[in-house]
Order: structure tokens, then sequence, then C-alpha cells
């Protein structure tokens, strides 16, 4: 799955496993998600979309000077039938108008664009400016690269025009909508279905497992989770691991020096409590969270490779956190 633009764009709920990234934190959960039968999950899924693409449409609009990436964002989550297994098609397809390759609105973030255009959970995607979305062979095996084709298409539009002109089918009906997207960090958004606590970045998105995501108590914990690996982009981390060491592409972080990686994950931490601070979050709680992080899971206790002890990512945000309140009691810009 490639990043997009399209901010939030489309969440692989099947396709993609979640595994520890590149660039992220790994520990095994106590716990995962668990629900009964395919409607449940599909909808407990959803849930854990809707929450994260609200929270990282903030991140990434209220931090665009901050960014190297520069796109425009219209504020949705998107998926399709045919990225799914059969059963859970059959689930998701019964009661509505979502089949093939059609992008089909998984949620809206509150006050966003898709939001402001009158678009709802449901909506299907039939056009897109002049240009008709493929509805694709349909009934075959879990794919992508049918969704993958209509979301270029909505990629290259939504940076090309203002008002975009959408017809969606809804209730059986069709209906023609103007969307107007607004400039935002050009990177997405991606939930991983696992049962590890990870979260990655790869320079162009951000992914995160739905265990972790049930992990973060509220949304500012889920903030401080993904404004952790939106730094990592932002600071451009993988192109500088890269070039540091050429053989990470084979031995992945094993092949970076320890104290390079620790010293990237420190200003991802604090990069990344400035990116949700300025956001609007509550960033105060950091430090308190990655202590919570750590008694619950005995691994980041203690220091993996190339990353610090959760205690002592909690004693460097605490110094982040005063920075940052010094910062607003002088009436300063919040910058890192």
């Amino acid at each position: 799955m490639r990043a997009s633009p399209v901010i939030a764009g489309l969440v692989g709920l099947v396709l993609v496993q979640g595994c520890a990234g590149n660039d992220g934190l790994s520990v095994a959960a106590p716990q995962a998600v668990a629900e009964d039968g395919p409607a449940a999950r599909a909808a407990a899924l959803a849930r854990l979309d809707a929450r994260v693409g609200a929270v990282f449409f903030r991140l990434v609009t209220a931090n665009l000077d901050l960014c190297p990436d520069k796109g425009r964002s219209a504020g949705w989550t998107l998926h399709a039938a045919n990225q799914y297994s059969p059963q859970l098609r059959d689930v998701l397809t019964v009661d509505g108008d979502m089949r093939g390759d059609l992008p089909t609105v998984l949620a809206v973030a509150p006050d966003g664009p898709a939001a402001m255009a009158g678009l709802v959970p449901g909506d299907v995607i039939l056009k897109v400016g002049d240009q008709t979305m493929a509805v694709g062979t349909e009934g075959r095996p879990a794919r992508y690269e049918g969704v993958a084709a209509n979301l270029a298409i909505l990629d290259a539009t939504l940076v090309s025009q203002d008002p975009v002109r959408l017809t969606v089918r809804r209730d059986g009906g069709d209906l023609d909508l103007d969307l107007r997207p607004v400039a935002a960090c050009a990177y997405s958004v991606h939930v991983e279905p696992s049962t590890a606590l990870s979260a990655r970045a790869d320079g162009r998105g951000v992914f995160i497992s739905t265990a972790l995501v049930a992990f973060a108590a509220s949304d500012d914990d889920l903030a401080l989770i993904l404004g952790h690996e939106l730094a990592h982009n932002v600071l451009e981390h993988r192109e500088k691991f890269d070039r540091e060491a050429p053989a990470r592409s084979v031995f992945g972080n094993l092949a970076v020096a320890p104290a390079s990686l620790e010293a990237g994950e420190r200003d991802a931490d604090r990069t990344g409590l400035y990116l949700m601070a300025r956001a609007g979050f509550a960033f105060e709680g950091a430090p308190a969270f990655w202590r919570a992080f750590g008694a619950a899971n005995w691994r980041v206790r203690w220091a993996q490779w190339g990353h610090p002890t959760a205690e002592r990512r909690a004693q460097l945000l605490e110094g982040a956190v005063t920075e940052i309140q010094a910062l607003r009691a002088e009436g300063r810009p919040i910058l890192p």
C-alpha cells in the first residue's frame, strides 16, 4: 500500500498484516481486540480506523509548515469491497452500495473537508471530476490493484482541482457533491490488524496496529503515538538511516548503529510531542503514558536495539513538556 497525498486514504483492514517496522516500536500485546464473528470484527475495525483517521487529520493539517512533503487532504478514510476476504466482503456489502474496487467512505474527520461537503460513511464514489471509478472484477479473492488504480485517480484530482466534483451513490441513489480539500502533510496513515503493539513509519506513511490503537486509552495517547511516527517522516529518518547503512534494505535496523537509531528515537519523541501540542492535543500526559506502557509491557522496560527504555523516554519527555509549557507561557511559537 503506497502513501498518498489523500491523507487518511485507504486503510488496509485485511490485506496488510501488522509487524514491527523500520522506524517503530513493537512489543507482544498482553491482549488484542477480539470480536466474535465477521460483522462484529468489521465494526470494531471501522471504529478504530475512524478514530485514527480523525486524530491523524488534525496532526497533518496543524503541522503543514514543518513537513518537507506537502499535499492536500480530504479528511476521509476510504475502503473498498475487493480489498477484503470473501467472508468480510459479504458482511460489508450486504446492505449497501459498496462493490468491487469502488472507493467507499468508511469515516470522515470531524469538521474536515469530506464532512463539510456532506459525505457520510457508506457513500460510494462513482466519479471524481470527469473520471469514472472502475468497478473491476467482483467475487474473486481479496486484491488491491484495482482499488489502488482508483485511488491514484482520486489522489491526482484532489491535488489538481478545487473544488472537486464527486458523484456518489447513497441508499441506491446518486448525488453530486463539491469537495474542497485542504493543505496537509503528504503522509498517509494505515491501520494494520495485529495482536502486536506496534507502530512504524516508512518515510511516506504511518502504520499502527489495531492492538496499539486499542491500548491508547484516549485520543491524546493516540496522538502521542501517531505524532512520534509522523515525526520520523518529518525528520526524514528513513532517508538518513538508508544513507548511513546501505545494507538496511536487507538487514533492517540491525544494519544501523544503535547510537544513531537511539538519537533518532529521542528526536522523534521530542518532535512528536511538539506536533501533538501544535494540533491541540493534551501533551502533558506523555511521560505518564510511557510509564504505563512500560508497566504493561515488560519488553519496553529494557533498552532495545536503538530504542531507549520506557522510563528513559518518560524522563526525556518531561523535559520536552517543560519546554512547550514555557513557550506557551511566553507567547512564542511552538517550534521544535
